[in-house]
């Protein structure tokens, strides 16, 4: 097989053009998976992969081997490129030799379960977003709502910090969090927004059946229609002087409050 050596090669550059450009995910449907754990994750989630790059060096690895082979019997077409042109196409600083495209998996607002539903709202931090997206599914959320300006879910940090969740978790992404939260809320859920300034405390929450759990930026809090669409509204008791969590912190001690309900026999919020 042809090694691909330069970095004017029509895969190249749509593959760059994939790791640096939102629109080009977009309008392509694709997305870029770096590295051996996640292309594994990708592959054993059953998402649709398109082709993948690998280097020479990923071979003398028994466990890049093996995920070269295991593509290869999936049917995915893969392509050997120098260690400069991966270095090239790649996000991450130091390329493990292999990444994948993927064809983005689309879910509808009505495709998402009747339990606790995240609903991302306005968030830029890529390893924020990632670590929401995790913390829903190891504490037992349903799925992940993306809307407003929040960052791309689909991002390569979103992917890197999600740790494979983003591939298991049913993820819906919206141009504006208020139609969002109006189609849950027509679903018989009940919108939730964490606020510093909220009046319930997390224990004092009904956990219960459908809830959307909003989660604004740090800096903004949720969005003006979050608040209006809020049944009600939830802090995080602090001691200390910080003045607010990250939203992937937050999100994800209000999700294990959540679990704590769920799990604990006859498990219902403090009045």
């Amino acid at each position: 097989m042809a090694q691909i050596s330069s970095p004017r090669n029509a895969l190249v550059r749509l593959v760059r053009a994939l790791n640096t450009d939102r629109r080009e995910r977009e309008a392509r449907g694709e997305a870029v998976i770096e590295g051996i754990r996640l292309t594994e994750e990708a592959l054993a989630a059953g998402l649709t992969l398109s082709f993948f790059f690998y280097t020479a060096g990923l071979l003398e690895k028994e466990r890049g081997r093996r995920l070269v082979e295991r593509l290869a019997a999936a049917g995915v077409q893969g392509f050997e490129v120098t260690e400069e042109v991966l270095e090239r196409v790649a996000d991450t600083e130091t390329p493990q030799g292999i990444l994948a495209v993927c064809a983005i998996p689309r879910h509808r607002p009505e495709a998402l379960p009747p339990g606790l539903v995240v609903v991302a709202d306005g968030i830029q931090d890529p390893g924020n977003l990632g670590t929401l997206v995790r913390g829903t599914e190891a504490l037992g959320g349903a799925g992940v709502a993306v809307g407003g300006q929040t960052v791309d879910p689909w991002s390569p940090k979103v992917i890197r910090a999600s740790m494979g969740s983003l591939f298991r978790l049913p993820v819906v992404t919206a141009k504006a969090t208020g139609p969002l939260l109006e189609a849950l809320a027509s679903r018989g859920f009940r919108v939730v927004t964490a606020d510093p300034g909220g009046r319930r405390l997390p224990w004092e929450v009904d956990w219960s059946g459908p809830v959307a759990l909003v989660i604004g930026s740090e800096a903004a809090g949720p969005s003006p229609a979050a608040r209006a669409l809020a049944a009600e509204t939830v802090r995080i008791p602090m001691v200390g002087p910080t003045e607010s969590l990250n939203a992937g912190v937050a999100g994800s001690l209000l999700l294990y409050e959540a679990l704590r309900q769920r799990q604990a026999p006859g498990g219902r919020p403090v009045q």
